[in-house]
């Protein structure tokens, strides 16, 4: 079975052909109507004047009888400005009595309540009449009575070419661009369908070319660009948390390794070093944790469980919890919130970047140090931010520091697996929010930014 050309199968195309037959309905329809407005309206008022002369006749026969009649025939035939008239009074035997005819015509053989029909004139011309016919008495005489119709058969036949071009040129017209669009949209497609194919070998530089139309095309090529530039980036980033767990946990397990090794070849193990092994465990299950949580993040698993929560509290009930530490440290801990501060998402994933926030200023800010937490929003947004006096995050790392496993070189002599603010990123990004770095002078200031539940909600 030989199959179609590709141009004929695209879906464009064959929209275009049944736009093609309605609007060809719809032409067509139009044309009728403007038959029925002109052709229509002349032929009615044609029959309308045939039928008052032929009421005329009826009353003059009813007065003056057949020979009456006969005279007024003859002389409305004779009269100037009555060409247009057609008269024709004929006995049983269909002999032409009086009229502008000279023989009966053969579509009134059979009964009819108006004709049209053609006749031949004295010049032999042949001329086209609209007619209806009356009895005349009992004794079968009949009259004709028409009009001649050259300017309406004219008019009609104009009206029909100009309907039979108009709609053929109409749907060849729409034909020639229901092929064009649907070449334009089918080259589209294929350049698509390239790209798709050389990302599918395995080139995920490729991107589908786009032509700044603006179209829906044009959308269609943007959005799957950037679809592709964020699987590349997750990609990346999974080869990075590769090489970030084979480089950061290779330490802790060959430490763990060898003081297993010491247990083994001690009679009598001793419990400090038991210990010791027992909290490099806890690290590294701490580690994976966290890469299984972030991970649950990033895929919005949480998302379907999104409810409308009070960000103020939780904020006043993280700062709480961090309070005694905060004093252990040595460090002042101020938090200013306002009383009510919707936002549409996870209580328990807020909280979780909350205590990451407190924890690693807390970490990191010296003693005698300050830290403040404030809870402030506007219209459309609720803006938490935590600013501490430690040693702050140079311009240059800020960014770095929010992937994972990512630790700057005054960061490595305290505890942590560099996946804290990692997962602060990943709970911003699903509940639609931004994480930002800034300086406090001196100190580092983190910013979260999530957008407010609507006033119409919120009340």
């Amino acid at each position: 079975m030989m199959r179609l050309p590709a141009l004929l199968r695209t879906s464009v195309f064959q929209l275009t052909l049944i736009y093609m037959a309605l609007f060809g309905v719809s032409v067509a329809a139009l044309f009728a109507f403007m038959y029925w407005s002109t052709v229509g309206f002349l032929e009615r008022q044609t029959d309308e004047v045939i039928d008052a002369e032929i009421t005329g006749l009826r009353e003059q026969y009813a007065r003056r009888q057949l020979v009456g009649l006969v005279e007024i025939i003859r002389d409305r035939v004779r009269r100037p400005g009555q060409e247009r008239s057609v008269y024709l009074l004929v006995d049983a035997g269909l002999r032409p009595l009086a009229g502008n005819m000279s023989y009966w015509p053969p579509e009134f053989d059979r009964p009819a309540e108006l004709v049209e029909f053609v006749y031949k004139d004295a010049q032999d011309m042949e001329v086209p009449v609209r007619a209806r016919v009356m009895g005349v008495g009992n004794s079968g005489f009949r009259l004709l009575v028409g009009r001649e119709v050259r300017e309406l058969a004219q008019l009609n036949q104009t009206f029909s070419r100009a309907a039979t071009w108009g709609v053929g040129l109409t749907m060849f017209l729409a034909l020639i661009g229901g092929v064009l669009v649907g070449w334009s949209a089918q080259q589209r497609i294929a350049q698509l369908n390239r790209t798709t194919r050389e990302i599918i070998g395995g080139d995920l530089s490729k991107r589908v070319p786009t032509s700044g139309s603006h179209d829906e095309h044009e959308e269609l090529a943007v959005n799957v660009n950037a679809m592709l530039d964020q699987i590349e980036s997750l990609l990346a980033g999974l080869r990075h948390v590769g090489d970030s767990i084979a480089h950061d946990l290779r330490g802790p397990l060959t430490r763990l390794r060898s003081r297993l090794e010491m247990l083994a070849a001690e009679e009598t193990p001793s419990r400090a070093v038991i210990e010791e092994c027992l909290a490099q465990a806890d690290g590294l299950l701490s580690t994976f944790n966290a890469l299984l949580r972030i991970a649950r993040v990033e895929s919005g698993a949480y998302r379907s469980a999104f409810a409308e929560v009070n960000l103020s509290e939780i904020v006043r009930d993280v700062c709480d919890l961090y309070r005694a530490a905060a004093e252990e440290a040595e460090l002042k801990l101020h938090c200013d919130c306002v009383e009510r501060g919707l936002v549409f998402g996870d209580r328990e994933l807020l909280a979780q970047a909350m205590t990451n926030l407190l924890d690693n200023a807390i970490k990191y800010t010296p003693a005698g140090g300050r830290i403040d937490v404030r809870l402030t929003k506007d219209s459309s947004d609720v803006r938490v931010t935590v600013a501490d006096t430690g040693p702050g995050i140079a311009v240059a790392d800020r960014e770095r520091v929010l992937a994972r496993f990512t630790r700057l070189d005054q960061a490595r002599s305290r505890p942590g697996n560099g996946l804290g603010l990692a997962l602060v990123r990943a709970v911003a990004l699903q509940h639609d929010g931004v994480l930002t770095l800034g300086d406090n002078s001196p100190g580092l200031v983190v910013a979260l930014k999530l957008p407010l539940v609507s006033p119409r909600a919120e009340s």
